[in-house]
């Protein structure tokens, strides 16, 4: 599972650069969370306190991203054969044509990454379906690119430097000879 999670944050930060803004409605994410639950038998894995990690998102907003859901899932039953096929006609059938399939991989030892994007205002909303070996991840963010942007360009998270301390110094000394 901390495959998935690593996979789905590095797709979400370089998805961020793909589109200039996305939006959806909260069905397009349970059909897609129904369809692996129904067409695979797949069981949902239950952790707790992922309500604290929402409303913390929403609040701290960090990095821009203003809401999450995320579903993971173990015990797929399904065959390696079809499963692409069947995936991008679910994700058709379950997306309204505003999505936007940004990218879709198929690696050799089976596993599968589908990722939308939809605008919503200023704002972009991202779906990411990742499926391997019999697990999967169902995430859908909702996350402002310019604040996404400005993060990238100076990662802090409450005041905290999350950038190399060097280079945050440079660039904070740099300012202060600009006047800035």
């Amino acid at each position: 599972m901390k495959k998935y999670f690593i996979t789905a944050i590095f797709l979400f930060l370089a998805l961020t650069f793909v589109a200039p803004s996305v939006s959806a409605r909260d069905d397009d994410f349970d059909k897609v969370v129904k369809h692996l639950q129904t067409k695979y038998q797949a069981k949902k894995v239950r952790f707790g306190f992922m309500w604290l990690a929402r409303f913390a998102v929403k609040v701290v907003r960090p990095a821009g991203v203003k809401s999450f859901n995320l579903t993971l899932f173990e015990n797929l039953q399904f065959s390696r054969a079809t499963l692409d096929e069947e995936m991008q006609a679910a994700m058709r059938s379950s997306l309204s044509p505003d999505w936007s399939p940004v990218i879709r991989v198929r690696s050799r030892e089976g596993q599968q990454v589908y990722a939308y994007l939809r605008e919503d205002g200023s704002n972009v909303k991202m779906m990411l379906v990742t499926i391997d070996s019999d697990n999967a991840a169902v995430i859908r963010a909702t996350f402002s690119p310019e604040k996404l942007a400005e993060f990238i360009n100076n990662p802090r998270i409450f005041g905290i430097s999350l950038g190399d301390e060097k280079e945050a110094k440079n660039q904070t000394d740099t300012e202060k000879e600009n006047g800035n």
